[in-house]
């Protein structure tokens, strides 16, 4: 357990990424208050105190004479959500708080998709990194990041490491500053790779989040495709300017929901 917060928010949070990581699979049974009380150690107000908002989300549902079950339809998501300056944004964007565990290292030629994002021609190349965001040892997140091939070769990234964003690193070890970071939020399909490191299954709907890193000159360095489970999240941003010549143009609402 962490010190500094209550018992019961700690306990929450371990059955919420259980039920997250699969470990509680949906339709199932839900563990007793007394099993849970025997587990943590306290008393059954706390396991109460605990399991209110994983019901009140539908996470967990009681059924009289049956007891409690992980609910096989979510009918809430947890949120993705961003609240800072356009600054905050580029530099630490979704990545605030969790890690990210590079898994996967190759050198190959850049897809379609990678060539036009990070504008490269002919047989160009590119650096591609997997990995994974987790929170507390939990998978979060599927992490494709292409960067060109000089870059990466630079970076020096390895399999099995763990590092901080991959624009940070850009400026703290190449001065390479981004400026600008265009953004899309869209739904896919979990593919057998995605679906693995995510514990769902093939075919399962994903939120995704594609993000351009571009340099003052409007370059592009960075390509990042981050996809979560799609019945588990939702993503909210709250993007502000620190001044008013700062704000970007767009429409008169500044929050975004999926």
């Amino acid at each position: 357990m962490r010190r500094g917060l209550p018992l019961y928010v700690q306990i929450e949070s371990t059955l919420r990424q259980r039920i997250v990581s699969g470990r509680y699979p949906a339709g199932g049974a839900f563990p007793t208050d007394e099993k849970l009380r025997q587990e943590f150690g306290v008393s059954r107000a706390t396991v109460r105190l605990a399991l209110d908002t994983l019901h009140r989300e539908g996470l967990v549902v009681r059924y009289p004479g049956r007891g409690s079950f992980v609910n096989e339809v979510r009918e809430r998501a947890r949120t993705l959500r961003f609240h800072g300056s356009v600054r905050d944004l580029i530099t630490l964007g979704d990545a605030r708080g969790p890690t990210f565990t590079v898994t996967h290292v190759v050198v190959a030629r850049a897809t379609p998709s990678e060539s036009a994002e990070l504008k490269l021609t002919g047989a160009a190349r590119v650096a591609r990194i997997t990995g994974l965001r987790k929170i507390e040892s939990q998978p979060t997140a599927h992490v494709v990041v292409s960067l060109p091939e000089a870059t990466g070769a630079l970076l020096r990234l390895r399999p099995g490491k763990i590092y901080p964003p991959i624009s940070s690193m850009l400026y703290d070890q190449l001065n390479q500053r981004i400026r600008e970071v265009r953004q899309v939020i869209a739904v896919a399909m979990a593919n057998p790779t995605v679906a693995r490191a995510l514990r769902i299954r093939v075919g399962a709907s994903l939120l995704t989040i594609r993000r351009t890193y571009l340099l003052a000159d409007g370059t592009p360095v960075e390509f990042a495709v981050s996809s979560y489970a799609g019945d588990t999240y939702q993503y909210e941003a709250i993007i502000t300017g620190d001044t008013q010549a700062e704000l970007l143009p767009v429409d008169a609402t500044s929050r975004a929901y999926v």
